[in-house]
């Protein structure tokens, strides 16, 4: 009786709560205001200029109303928004919004943060006018305060700093213009990430925001810093940029849930605020009591006069006028009966992060507050002795190379639509629009239920889709020889080459199109899967292009579709260009495949500059040359095997998608005692195929031409991981070296600056090594390094993944994973990805790198080529030899062609809806000589269209404005280049900056 009387109760909560939600949306859509005082509107006062006051002499208390509302995790991010499959999960953020607009109209003291652009867009496209004249009156007071953003709250240790500069600069272009000034946030909200990035800091920084706020550390960090009056604190994000990248940062004390006993929305379980005297179940005071408790307790860990207090968690206010009514409540009952902290009056009202930065900052200036200065990163992120979140560093492989693929294409796609003028409103949103969800915390990480990522993938394959066919529009422009007659081709992009399977490689005639993205010429290794050994390739000039073709290695699924063999040819691409080679196949024999062998005579590959030579007796790799120095190097597959528990204690904890553990400490395991090898020389390249087993093979691949890679190639196939044995296991490669390296090791933060990490110690508190491996884990968006002080020795990835170095020399980066139960942090699944009825197959590339502390540019050279690479489309449908179609473009006049080695065009795209405006990022990526400042200049750099005019914005494309300044660490003060074209850059800085263009008659 007591649980059916229980089940009642929620049945009949969730009816009131559906019919308010009926009648408050359809009121909403009527422009009417339920239960709204008269309120008149006025001048926008926004900003901190809204704060609701904090007080010198009083400890404030900024009750902070939130919802955090994942961007898909248990659900997609259509089923989150419009509250379907309630069986899942009870979340509906199309009524959160709704109810929270109503509630704020209630009461003009009451303050919201919204967070996640992405489902904000998406609820202000379905509103009437009424209703959104009603939320700009409340963005215009400060009552509505969006926090953050950015389209969705990012990942911080498997994002690269580029897709996350663009979801920013999408989720607050569409704010700006939607709101203008009164919407743009003034503070980061980094609350559900799992650990933080100093990139992330930096970005924050450089963007404009004033603070930033996060939730999740260590726990014996949070612990340290919390006793030691520590969780506020000025964070440089970058040590190579200095205090332009310092940035306040509040660690949370409370996670971000609201006190326990005072959550009051319809997802919680506590008692409402029953004030009635009268009422049997009266609580008034004691729930005053209970909050003062509770704020003295997190008060006693701050330094200033200010605390925050979130009152919010997981999609909550679906109910918002019942929550706010409590807090209103909670707020007259502290002043009913006045409490006080340390003979200081208690003052409890209603703030936002940007309001708590704002008084925090007075009162630090004011009272010459000392606050510390961090200088390192927050990860891995742990929980508790045995549970370090470093498992989703690679959880989801394939996922993290489509997304990591998606920014690379979007890059090109604004690239091209500058080119050929085309700025329509819906030319490239849905491809911003895929790559801003996919840095969500549980997209990119891999942490989410498999339909979800199912969903994921959907969403990024349409994108792909569409910009397939507009980029087809934008190629066809710049080669057609007519522009009163454009050309129409048919590009497709082969996505499944990478599973061996191009329907367009396979015809006896096709076109490939290659793009260059970068501002430098380069030299690349064009690859896709034939079905033949015999083709002729002429390239834009009709000459002879040579070609290399080798047994696949990949998967079996390629040789059935035909495509048993890859051929390769070399594209040498102009900067920002374009090339069109022609591929037919040959009656004649055009070339005749190398014979595989296992001869030892034919163990060492490639040449004096670059090679590698094999241990015969074990099929490994045993040692390196590139850039003429020769290290020995043993490299090979091996696997761990997963903790498997039942989470009923922290000992117990199972490896899964969050969390990695191997096995009871057991070291990883070999597949086989000795590696089945065969090698391949050939003209383009030198290639090594290994067969660790029947689910792990490589190929080691050695180019010739130096101007192709300064590196070995490293190409992995891994999967379906057999668990016959209901053993999970998680995969890795490792290098290992006579190099003296001691505990120390390098990763990259974001894909930006180098973090030095050293095995088993943390320089912010004292670590403890339960988890000797797990715990030394950590983000590797880009590369990892290992050097002596001479020789670095650095792998650089395709996708973000794990890696560390357990020992001097060593150094190893995960590639897979698949386990069989799940780790009990929220998801619910085991990380059991599959195929059909099989385990998962991955395909995919470390380079190798050998370099000293004078040539690391080789290193970075090679990271931007990686994260934008060349892309290749095919076309077998158009005959382009009857066509009037140009051979070749480039968007770089020729004197432009020589622009110096260490600057990326890190973002050129047109901003839709401006016509004839563009936005430009610029960045010197020099991080290892203080002095490599360089200066490029615009004024006649691009071939299409002139610059006019150039103004300096910040990193996010906003107008540049001045930050707080903190007592001993006052503000960079900002200063921009308007009109000029001449654009210095310091060593690893970004500048942004915003375009007049005019374009050349043949576009118009």
């Amino acid at each position: 009786m007591i649980i059916a009387s229980a089940d009642m109760m929620l049945v009949s909560r969730s009816i009131r709560l559906a019919i308010c939600l009926v009648v408050c949306v359809g009121l909403l859509e009527q422009g009417v205001h339920v239960n709204a005082k008269p309120f008149e509107t006025k001048a926008s006062q926004c900003g901190y200029q809204s704060c609701n006051k904090a007080r010198t002499d009083a400890l404030n208390v900024h009750l902070v109303p939130h919802s955090h509302d994942d961007v898909g995790w248990l659900k997609t991010v259509d089923q989150y928004f419009t509250g379907t499959k309630t069986n899942i999960q009870r979340a509906n953020v199309n009524a959160i919004i709704s109810s929270v607009v109503l509630a704020l109209k209630e009461n003009p003291e009451r303050r919201f943060i919204q967070v996640e652009t992405a489902f904000f867009h998406q609820w202000w496209s379905e509103q009437n006018d009424a209703t959104k004249k009603t939320v700009h009156e409340l963005v215009e007071n400060g009552q509505l305060q969006f926090t953050g953003g950015a389209w969705s709250m990012n990942d911080e240790a498997a994002v690269h700093y580029q897709a996350v500069i663009d979801q920013f600069t999408f989720g607050l272009k569409f704010l700006n213009e939607t709101f203008g000034e009164c919407a743009r946030p003034m503070v980061g909200w980094q609350i559900d990430p799992f650990g933080h990035s100093s990139e992330m800091a930096s970005i924050f920084a450089h963007m404009g925001y004033d603070g930033v706020f996060f939730a999740r550390v260590d726990w014996r960090d949070k612990m340290e810093r919390l006793n030691n009056k520590k969780a506020e604190m000025i964070w440089q994000g970058s040590n190579k940029l200095g205090a332009s990248s310092n940035i306040f940062t509040s660690l949370l004390y409370n996670h971000y849930s609201a006190p326990s006993g005072f959550c009051f929305d319809v997802l919680c379980q506590e008692d409402p605020i029953v004030t009635d005297e009268r009422n049997s179940e009266y609580n008034f005071k004691s729930k005053v009591e209970n909050f003062n408790n509770f704020i003295r307790s997190q008060a006693s860990h701050y330094k200033t006069n200010n605390i925050i207090i979130t009152m919010g968690d997981d999609f909550n206010y679906q109910d918002a006028v019942s929550y706010y009514r409590n807090m209103d409540k909670l707020i007259e009952g502290f002043k009913l009966w006045p409490q006080k902290f340390r003979d200081q009056d208690i003052n409890l009202f209603y703030s936002t992060p940007a309001c708590y930065v704002k008084a925090v900052n007075d009162a630090v200036n004011s009272n010459d507050i000392e606050l510390p200065l961090e200088t390192y990163d927050f990860f891995p992120y742990a929980s508790d002795y045995n549970s370090y979140w470093s498992g989703y560093y690679t959880s989801r492989p394939a996922s993290k190379r489509s997304e990591k693929s998606s920014s690379n294409l979007l890059q090109i796609h604004k690239q091209l639509a500058t080119f050929t003028r085309n700025a329509g409103e819906d030319e490239i949103v849905q491809m911003q629009k895929s790559v801003g969800i996919m840095q969500h915390h549980d997209a990119i990480t891999g942490t989410e239920k498999q339909h979800v990522a199912n969903d994921y993938a959907r969403i990024m394959d349409e994108a792909f889709k569409d910009s397939e066919m507009k980029i087809n529009g934008y190629i066809s422009k710049l080669l057609s020889s007519n522009s009163s007659q454009q050309i129409s081709l048919n590009l497709k992009q082969c996505l499944l080459k990478n599973e061996t399977i191009c329907a367009e490689s396979t015809s006896d005639t096709f076109t490939v199109v290659v793009y260059n993205p970068l501002v430098h010429k380069t030299k690349y290794p064009v690859r896709f899967p034939v079905n033949s050994l015999n083709f002729a390739i002429t390239g834009p000039n009709d000459e002879s292009v040579n070609y290399q073709i080798s047994d696949s290695i990949a998967y079996e699924e390629g040789k059935e579709n035909g495509n048993q063999y890859e051929l390769t040819f070399i594209a040498e691409l102009d900067a920002l260009g374009l090339k069109v080679y022609n591929v037919k196949k040959s009656s004649t024999v055009g070339y005749e495949m190398d014979k595989p062998t296992t001869d030892a005579c034919k163990c060492k590959l490639g040449g004096i500059a670059r090679g590698v030579n094999i241990d015969s007796s074990t099929g490994l790799l045993e040692s390196v040359t590139i850039n003429g120095k020769e290290l020995k190097v043993r490299q090979e597959l091996l696997y761990y095997l997963s903790a498997q528990g039942d989470n009923s204690e922290f000992s117990k904890r199972s490896s899964g998608a969050y969390i990695f553990r191997n096995l009871n400490g057991t070291v990883a395991q070999q597949m086989s005692d000795k590696v089945e090898f065969t090698t391949y020389k050939g003209e383009i390249y030198d290639e090594i195929h290994q067969v660790f087993g029947d689910w792990a093979k490589q190929t080691i691949r050695v180019y010739h031409d130096e101007g192709v890679n300064d590196n070995i190639e490293f190409e992995w196939y891994v999967g379906p991981i057999p668990v016959d044995d209901e053993q999970g296991k998680e995969v890795i490669s490792r290098f290992t070296t006579e190099l003296e390296t001691g505990r120390d090791f390098y990763t990259d933060s974001n894909g930006r600056e180098m973090i030095h990490r050293i095995r088993d110690f943390r320089p912010t508190y004292t670590y403890t090594n339960e988890e000797p491996i797990a715990g030394n884990y950590h983000p590797v968006t880009a590369q990892i390094t290992i050097t002596d002080g001479t020789t670095r020795l650095s792998v650089l990835n395709d996708r973000s993944q794990g890696g560390t170095s357990l020992e001097s020399g060593q150094v190893e980066v995960m590639v897979h994973r698949r386990m069989l139960r799940d780790d009990a942090f929220g998801v619910g699944e085991a990380l059991n990805e599959k195929d059909g009825d099989q385990g998962l197959k991955v395909r995919g590339r470390h380079y190798l790198t050998i370099t000293t502390p004078e040539t690391q540019i080789i290193e970075r050279r090679l990271a931007n080529r990686i994260s934008m690479e060349p892309w290749v489309f095919f076309d077998s449908t158009s005959d382009v030899s009857n066509l009037s179609l140009k051979k070749e473009f480039t968007a770089l006049k020729q004197t432009s062609n020589s622009v110096d080695e260490v600057v990326k065009l890190l973002t050129l795209e047109p901003i839709l809806g401006h016509k004839s405006t563009l936005l430009i990022r610029l960045e010197n990526f020099c991080d290892w000589d203080d002095k490599k400042q360089v200066t490029v200049n615009l004024e006649d750099f691009f071939v299409n269209f002139d610059i006019m005019t150039l103004e300096e914005v910040n990193l996010a494309g906003n107008i540049l404005k001045d930050r707080l300044a903190w007592n001993q660490y006052p503000s960079v003060k900002t200063s921009n280049i308007k009109d000029s074209f001449e654009v210095t850059l310091k060593p690893f800085e970004i500048k942004t900056f915003k375009a007049i263009v005019n374009y050349k008659s043949s576009l118009n």
